[in-house]
Formats: C-alpha cells, sequence, structure tokens
C-alpha cells in the first residue's frame, strides 16, 4: 500500500510530500513509520531544502488518530502506549525537522491532522472548502499537555479558548482570521503559491534554521517526550467512559 508520494521540485529545492493513505490520512502505524523514514530520507537529500505537505485526496489533509486501529485495542494498555508514543514521535519529529516544513492544507484538518499541521512551520489553507477543527470536546477526549503546548505556540489566547471548548469547525478564511494559517487560496492556486512560499525558506542556511527552530520549539518537543506519557491511557479512556 502506498502512503506517500514524493515530488521534488528541483528548480526551487522544495519536496512536495503527498499523503495517500486512504481519502483520510489517518495514522495507522504502518503509515507513521513510513512518514518518518520518508523524513529522513529527505533530510540527508540535497536536492531539498523544504518540504510541502499535503493530501491528496481533495476532500482531506488528515482526519488524525486511526480509530478503526486504536479501538480494538482499547483494553490492551501496552498496545495503547505503544500506538501514542508513535504518534508523538512523528509529531517530534516534525516539531524539530531540520528543514522547512510547510503545510498545505487542502482539506478537512481534524484532531490528530489539526496537530501535524500545527507541528509545522507554517500553514496555507483552501479558501473555497475544508474546516479544521478540534472535535475533541465533543468526542470526550481531553487534549494532552503536548497538544495543549503546540496550541499555545501558533495560536493567539482567544483563537485557542474557541476552537478548545467548542470544537466548531472553521474554514480557510475563519483560520486565517485566527491566526492558524497564513493565507487561503482557491483550491487550484494552494499548492503552487505554498511552493512558492516553501521556495523562500528554501535559500535559508538549513543548520542555522534547523538550530532557531529547536531553540523556539524544544520545550513543546520536550513535552511530547517526557510528560504526554504519563497520560495516554487516562485520556483515551475518557472516550469509552
Amino acid at each position: 500500500m502506498g502512503y506517500l508520494e514524493l515530488t521534488v521540485h528541483d528548480k526551487e529545492r522544495v519536496g512536495v510530500l503527498t499523503m495517500t493513505h486512504g481519502e483520510e490520512n489517518r495514522f495507522h502505524p504502518d503509515f507513521m513509520a513510513a512518514f518518518l523514514a520518508q523524513l529522513d530520507a529527505l533530510e540527508a537529500d540535497d536536492r531539498v531544502k523544504a518540504l510541502v505537505v499535503t493530501g491528496g485526496h481533495p476532500k482531506f489533509f488528515s482526519n488524525g488518530l486511526d480509530l478503526e486501529y486504536l479501538m480494538p485495542r482499547i483494553g490492551d494498555p501496552a498496545a495503547l502506549d505503544a500506538y501514542m508514543r508513535q504518534v508523538n514521535g512523528l509529531l517530534s519529529r516534525v516539531c524539530l525537522y531540520p528543514k522547512p516544513m510547510v503545510a498545505a492544507l487542502n482539506g478537512h484538518t481534524f484532531a490528530g491532522g489539526f496537530f501535524l499541521a500545527a507541528h509545522m512551520d507554517f500553514r496555507f489553507m483552501r479558501e473555497d472548502r475544508g474546516w479544521v477543527c478540534l472535535p475533541e470536546v465533543d468526542i470526550n477526549i481531553p487534549l494532552l499537555p503536548g497538544m495543549l503546548a503546540i496550541c499555545q505556540a501558533v495560536l493567539p489566547p482567544a483563537s485557542l479558548h474557541r476552537i478548545y471548548y467548542t470544537g466548531q469547525r472553521f474554514t480557510g478564511p475563519e483560520a486565517v482570521a485566527m491566526g492558524f494559517v497564513e493565507a487561503a487560496y482557491p483550491g487550484d492556486e494552494l499548492l503552487p503559491r505554498t511552493v512558492a512560499f516553501a521556495a523562500e525558506l528554501a535559500r535559508k542556511r538549513t543548520r542555522t534554521y534547523a538550530e532557531m527552530k529547536r531553540r523556539l520549539r524544544a520545550d513543546v518537543a520536550r513535552i511530547l517526550a517526557e510528560e504526554d506519557p504519563k497520560h495516554f491511557l487516562d485520556t483515551l479512556r475518557f472516550a469509552t467512559s
């Protein structure tokens, strides 16, 4: 099964990584393993100085956790812990990835998909379709400390307050007004405009960019690794209690 497709824009020195795991790009363990392997390969690829991530289906960027995989394992603490550690491993890798990463939100960006995008450096979105949403308040899953930390890093307090407590869905233009995305474009302009933005970042010196990112995001990565595992099991059990 194909999980990801890579296109390299040689002139711009930008790689476009398209997620192709079904329609929704949910976080199955094999999908996450493939994503991490691709990030490792691109880190060593001198052709690529910046990376754009998007979804392959016009309806979804990503719908987050793979509930079909997860729910049958809800009674297996070891399996739940291993799954959530893999999720956090992916988010941490994106959080501190040494090359610029930009999200092109081509469709719905919910829950874990929202957090995947949030850990990237910049986000752009379609203006004509798709929502961003944190539905956890309605599915009884309190946000983990790492989720809150990245939200606090990328959202103004008033925007976080609204998206956190309401579970409301927000369009591209609304996500711009909230400060979550840089701009919203028509569907046919989203990817080329995002690649053009990433091309400007590709001119930055990688070593300097990576260190600047580390200094900005090191505490978020620490919370993902050290604090979140203390809450994995009790958080997931909210959904079944």
